[in-house]
């Protein structure tokens, strides 16, 4: 799901559509869902919490879920 949903989140924006940077930001978008799909099983949740994460990092795209986790990690270490 994140790579489709990045693959047309890409598109639609139409800037900097070179192919390169389709591919990777769609592949980084999908890894990082498999990785929440791994997380998910891990604290137990439902299943189909994965294929809404898929879509939410997909939609939000890598470069937004990293400034969201730097600053979220910056929060915790500040205290």
């Amino acid at each position: 799901m994140a790579i489709v949903m990045s693959f047309l989140r890409i598109l639609y924006d139409g800037q900097n559509i070179k192919p390169l940077r389709i591919v990777v930001e769609s592949l980084i978008c999908g890894a990082l869902s498999l990785t929440a799909s791994s997380a998910i099983v891990a604290l137990d949740l439902n299943i189909n919490w994965a294929m809404f994460c898929g879509g939410i990092i997909g939609y939000l795209g890598s470069a937004t879920i990293r400034t969201i986790a730097l600053r979220v990690i910056r929060k915790k270490t500040e205290n």
